[in-house]
C-alpha cells in the first residue's frame, strides 16, 4: 500500500477517534443554544429526559474568585480615573500565553490588581446588618414610648399584663422601656409561651421552635445564677432580653448565609453584597428583631439552601449525601419554627432529585491516536493544527460534567427505583420527624396536662380576669374536638388548621371582606415584586438559557426557577387563604428570591464607572447609613423611586407603626 494512503488512513482513524470522544463530551446546555426551536416554555419537552444526558458543572466560587485578574469588580481604582465601561469578568485560560498577557499592563494597572479576601465581604455584610438593627432599635424606641398605649387594640397582651413593675430595675429600664416596641402583636404570644408554655388553645398556632430556644437559655441562666450567687432575675426579664439577643444572632447569621447562597446562585459577588444590603433594610425588617420567629426561620431556610447547593456540586458521593441529608434535616427544623416550613418540602424533593439522578462523569480517555500521530509527523502545518485541536480537546476533557443516571446505559433503572423508594422513606423521616415530635408533644401537653401545669392557669387568673369562652389546658379535653380526634395515619396530631380557622378565619376566601381591603393594599407592593421576580426567573430559564427540561434544572444551581415555583404557591396562598397583612414578612423570610431579583436590578443600574461597581466602594463605606447605591435606584425613573420608597417607607414607617400598636403585623 502506498505511503500516502497509509497516512490518509491514519488521519481518518485519528479523526474518527476524536469525533467519538467529542461526541461523548457533548452536553445539553451546549446543544440547546444551537436549537432556535428550543426558545420558550414547551410543556411537551419539559418532562423529557435530556439529550445529550450530560451537563457542564460550573463552580459557584472559584479558587481565585476575589482577584482583579478574574473580575473587574475587584480592581482597586478610584472613581474618576479613566477605565473601561465594561465590567465583564476576565476569562482565565490554561494557556501560558494568555495568563502572561493578563499580567501585562502599566505599573499603575498592576497596582490596581489587588486580591481581596473572603472575610472582607463578611465584614461589609456585618456592618450593614448591625447598623440596620441600630436604626430599628432607635425607631421602635421613639414610636413605642411616644405612642404609649393609645393605639393598643384588644389583641393578646398577657405577656405584659402579668408583669409586676418594680421587680427589677434592669427589666423596667431595658425590657419595659428600651425594647418596648419589640413586644407588640404576635411577640406577646411568643413571649408568653416562652415563660408559661401552652396553656391557651390559640397559642398552639405559634410553633415552639423560637420560644423553646428562649426558654432553654432562660432556664440555663437562672440555674447558673441561683447556684452561684443565690438569686436570679425574674423570668420575664430574661425572656425579654433573650428574645432580642437570639433574634440579633439569627439575623446576622441569616445575612451571612444569604450572601453565600446568592453568590452561589448568581455567580456574582457584587449581587451577593447587594442582596445582603437589601435584606438588612428589607420592608419586613422589624419582624426580624421583634420577638417573632422570622429570623430563626430564615436562618434555617437559608442554611438549608447552603447545604443543598454544596451537595449538588460535590464530586464525592459521601460529601453529596452528607450535604443533602444535613440540608433536609435543617429544612425539617424550619417546620418546627413556622408552619410555612411545610413548603420547604418542595426544595427537599428538588435537591434530592439532583442528588439521586445525577452523578459525576467518568474520566474521558485521552486522544491517543492524535498524540501518536503528532509525535510521528513531519508536516508542520498538520502539527500546528493538531496541537491546537488537542489543546481544545484537553481543555474540554478536564471540564467537570455530570451524567443523568436514568438514561446512562451503565445504570439499572430497576435498582435506581428501589433505591429511591427506600431512601425516600428515610428522607420523609428526616424532614417530618422534628415536626411530628413537636406536634405530638405540644398537643399532649395541652390536652393531657398534669396538675402542675394546670396551676399555671390559676396563677394567670390571679393577675387578670379571663373570659369563660377562653379554652385552657384545664378544660381542653371537654371543650375541644381536635383533642379527641385520632392521629393522622396514626402518627401525628392535627390541630393547626382547626385553630387557624377558629381564631383567625384562615381558609379559602376567609379573608375576603370589605373591611380587610387595607390589609390587601398593605401586601400589594410585595405581591407586585413577587410577580416580577417570578416572571424574571421564568424568562431567564426558558428564553435566555433555553433549559426546557425539568431534570436539567434540578442539577443546575445558577437559576431561580424553583424559588419562583415556591413563591407562586406563597403568593396564591397569601391572596386566597391566609391573612393578607402577613404576606410581606412571609415572603421576605421564606426565600432568597426577592433579594436576588432586587440585587440584579441594582447591579444593572451600577455598571461602568459608577459608585457601587467596585469592591472597594463597599469596603470603604462606614455602614452607619444604608449603602449609597440606593441613591442610584432613586435616579432610575418611577420604577426606582417606587422601589426606594417601598423599602425605606416600610422600614421606617412600618417599624414605627408596629411599635405603636398600629396594624403592621
Amino acid at each position: 500500500m502506498p505511503r500516502h494512503q497509509i497516512k490518509r488512513d491514519n488521519r481518518a482513524a485519528v479523526e474518527e477517534e476524536i469525533e467519538e470522544l467529542e461526541e461523548r463530551m457533548a452536553t445539553y446546555d451546549e446543544t440547546v443554544l444551537e436549537d432556535d426551536e428550543n426558545v420558550g416554555f414547551n410543556f411537551r419537552k419539559i418532562l423529557n429526559f435530556p439529550v445529550p444526558n450530560k451537563i457542564n458543572e460550573l463552580e459557584a466560587i472559584d479558587d481565585d474568585a476575589f482577584s482583579a485578574r478574574k473580575a473587574a469588580f475587584f480592581t482597586e481604582r478610584p472613581i474618576g480615573r479613566q477605565e473601561e465601561e465594561s465590567t465583564s469578568e476576565v476569562q482565565s485560560s490554561d494557556d501560558e500565553d494568555e495568563e502572561a498577557s493578563s499580567e501585562s499592563g502599566t505599573e499603575e494597572e498592576k497596582r490596581d490588581k489587588y486580591d481581596w479576601k473572603f472575610w472582607e465581604c463578611f465584614w461589609f455584610c456585618f456592618r450593614q446588618l448591625f447598623f440596620s438593627r441600630v436604626w430599628i432599635i432607635i425607631l421602635q424606641f421613639i414610636a413605642a414610648n411616644y405612642a404609649g398605649e393609645r393605639f393598643r387594640t384588644d389583641a393578646f397582651n398577657l405577656a405584659d399584663r402579668i408583669i409586676e413593675p418594680g421587680q427589677s430595675l434592669l427589666g423596667d429600664v431595658v425590657v419595659r422601656r428600651g425594647l418596648l416596641g419589640l413586644r407588640r402583636w404576635d411577640a406577646q404570644q411568643f413571649l408568653f409561651i416562652a415563660d408559661n408554655h401552652y396553656i391557651f388553645e390559640h397559642s398552639l398556632a405559634f410553633f415552639p421552635g423560637y420560644p423553646e430556644v428562649i426558654n432553654i437559655f432562660r432556664l440555663g441562666i437562672q440555674q447558673y445564677t441561683l447556684s452561684t450567687v443565690g438569686w436570679s432575675f425574674p423570668s420575664w426579664v430574661l425572656t425579654g432580653i433573650l428574645s432580642f439577643g437570639i433574634n440579633m444572632f439569627f439575623f446576622h447569621a441569616a445575612g451571612m448565609a444569604l450572601f453565600m447562597v446568592v453568590t452561589m446562585i448568581t455567580r456574582n459577588v457584587k449581587q451577593g453584597l447587594l442582596a445582603v444590603t437589601v435584606f438588612a433594610y428589607n420592608p419586613a425588617s422589624i419582624f426580624f428583631t421583634s420577638a417573632y420567629s422570622e429570623s430563626m426561620f430564615f436562618t434555617l431556610t437559608i442554611t438549608g439552601f447552603n447545604f443543598m447547593l454544596y451537595s449538588i456540586r460535590s464530586s464525592s458521593y459521601t460529601q453529596k449525601m452528607f450535604g443533602v441529608m444535613t440540608g433536609t434535616f435543617i429544612f425539617g427544623l424550619s417546620l418546627v419554627v413556622r408552619s410555612n416550613g411545610m413548603l420547604n418540602a418542595f426544595f427537599v424533593a428538588w435537591y434530592w432529585c439532583a442528588a439521586l439522578l445525577w452523578e459525576p462523569e467518568k474520566p474521558v480517555p485521552d486522544c491517543h491516536l492524535l498524540i501518536e500521530s503528532l509525535a510521528g509527523t513531519k508536516n508542520e502545518r498538520y502539527r500546528r493544527e493538531g496541537q491546537t485541536r488537542l489543546r481544545a480537546f484537553e481543555k474540554k476533557r478536564k471540564q467537570p460534567r455530570k451524567v443523568f443516571r436514568w438514561t446512562a446505559p451503565e445504570h439499572s433503572r430497576c435498582t435506581l427505583v428501589i433505591f429511591t423508594i427506600l431512601l425516600g422513606l428515610f428522607v420523609l423521616f428526616i424532614f417530618f420527624g422534628p415536626y411530628v415530635f413537636m406536634a405530638n408533644s405540644v398537643a399532649e401537653e395541652f390536652c393531657e396536662a398534669d396538675p402542675h401545669q394546670k396551676e399555671l392557669v390559676a396563677n394567670v387568673k390571679r393577675h387578670i380576669r379571663m373570659s369563660p369562652k377562653i379554652i385552657t389546658i384545664v378544660d381542653a379535653w371537654e371543650k375541644t374536638t381536635w383533642c379527641r380526634k385520632p392521629r393522622i395515619l396514626g402518627l401525628v396530631r392535627q390541630y393547626y388548621t382547626d385553630i387557624q380557622a377558629k381564631y383567625w378565619n384562615v381558609g379559602l376566601f376567609g379573608y375576603w371582606r370589605i373591611r380587610k381591603i387595607p390589609c390587601f393594599l398593605m401586601m400589594l407592593p410585595a405581591a407586585i415584586l413577587t410577580v416580577l421576580a417570578i416572571r424574571s426567573a421564568w424568562k431567564d430559564v426558558f428564553e435566555k438559557k433555553r433549559w426546557n427540561n425539568i431534570w436539567i434544572l434540578t442539577i443546575r444551581s445558577d437559576h431561580t426557577l424553583h424559588l419562583a415555583i415556591h413563591a407562586t404557591v406563597m403568593l396564591l396562598t397569601g391572596i386566597f387563604v391566609i391573612n393578607a397583612e402577613v404576606f410581606t414578612r412571609l415572603m421576605f423570610s421564606s426565600s432568597p428570591l426577592l433579594y436576588i431579583f432586587i440585587a440584579r436590578y441594582i447591579d444593572e443600574l451600577t455598571q461602568g464607572n459608577t459608585p457601587g461597581n467596585r469592591f472597594w466602594h463597599y469596603t470603604s463605606t462606614p455602614g452607619i447609613l444604608p449603602f449609597f447605591v440606593f441613591r442610584r435606584v432613586w435616579e432610575d425613573g418611577w420604577r426606582g423611586k417606587a422601589l426606594y420608597l417601598y423599602i425605606f417607607g416600610y422600614f421606617i414607617l412600618g417599624t414605627m407603626a408596629h411599635a405603636a400598636w398600629l396594624p403592621f403585623t
